[in-house]
């Protein structure tokens, strides 16, 4: 079988949802471009912050093979263990749209 053949036989699909990331004090410069750097991520859009409660709100776009459910826990787990900066991640689920 031919590595093309495989390959065509792959469906991902791209999920758009909104996260909320807690982040330690002087964490936030960079956010955006750590979160971007985690595997699956399209976009990172920033939606809003609120520095006295530590948080910044974002607009997120994956791609995967996974659930859009699925996909966004696999990225606040990856967010969460790779970056000790993030406190926590909270996902809206009911934001997650399949684009």
């Amino acid at each position: 079988m031919k590595l093309i053949t495989i390959i065509e036989q792959i469906i991902f699909n791209t999920y758009e949802g909104m996260v909320r990331v807690r982040y330690e004090e002087g964490e936030k410069d960079n956010m955006a471009e750590l979160l971007r750097a985690l595997p699956g991520v399209t976009t990172v859009t920033n939606a809003g912050a609120s520095s006295e409660m530590g948080t910044i709100t974002f607009k997120i776009k994956l791609i995967t093979q996974k659930t859009g459910e699925e996909a966004f826990e696999a990225f606040k787990t990856n967010a969460t263990a790779k970056y000790p900066g993030i406190i926590s991640i909270e996902i809206a689920n009911e934001t997650i749209e399949e684009k």
